[in-house]
């Protein structure tokens, strides 16, 4: 009977353990997971972030070529009144004065 209740309270003792040993492997799997998770959502975080960056330079070169491209047509148009404007100035000089 001693024999007996010796071995239960052996048998009993390794599941306790044997169940404390799962318990701390299942924690550190769960924090493993975890872990690879936040690096996991980071690493997406990152990449979000850099493309949003890019199209924002993408974008800010297409404005700038916009402005660009007015801004050559303002002068072009501004070059074509200033020798209309001298025409127009020769004109009535010489009606006036020669």
């Amino acid at each position: 009977m001693k024999k007996a209740e010796t071995d239960a309270d052996e048998i009993i003792e390794e599941a306790r353990e044997n169940k404390e040993e799962m318990i701390d492997e299942a924690r550190q799997k769960a924090d493993e997971i975890v872990e690879d998770a936040k690096e996991s959502s980071q690493e997406r975080k990152e990449t979000r972030l850099q493309e949003f960056r890019k199209e924002l330079e993408d974008r800010k070169n297409e404005i700038i070529e916009e402005g660009e491209n007015k801004a050559n047509d303002v002068r072009e148009s501004a070059s074509d009144n200033i020798s209309d404007a001298e025409k127009l100035l020769m004109d009535k000089f010489s009606e006036e004065y020669l």
